[in-house]
């Protein structure tokens, strides 16, 4: 009687264990960019402060130093949480502009606190 009500309990904790939702964890590759790194920027930065800003890129083209490319995203389980792909643009050693190339919204939330930070300055 003891070793069925002993047998009973161990195999529903483990029929219960494995029953439930699984801890995904995230995986980032690449390049990722906050909200506070995009609010940093600024037209007229150098080269090594934007790098200071917002690290190494992920594509620096040899034959065009005048763009930079960040790409990475971030995936919990079988979905893609964020992508990054932003193209910084310079004129010599001064940023001049930048944009988002990957339309997700994901992205469009994170310009959109972008924009609020920027506000808040």
């Amino acid at each position: 009687m003891k070793i069925s009500k002993i047998y009973f309990i161990i195999s529903s904790f483990f029929v219960f264990s494995c029953a439930g939702d699984f801890y995904q964890v995230p995986v980032s590759q690449g390049n990722i960019i906050s909200q506070e790194m995009l609010a940093k920027l600024e037209s007229g930065l150098t080269k090594a402060q934007v790098r200071y800003i917002m690290g190494t890129p992920s594509i620096k083209d040899p034959f065009d130093s005048k763009r930079w490319d960040y790409i990475g995203f971030e995936i919990i389980g079988n979905e893609v949480y964020r992508e990054v792909h932003h193209s910084l643009f310079f004129e010599g050693d001064k940023l001049v502009n930048w944009f988002k190339r990957i339309d997700s919204e994901s992205n469009d939330n994170a310009l959109d606190e972008v924009k609020k930070l920027n506000k808040e300055k």
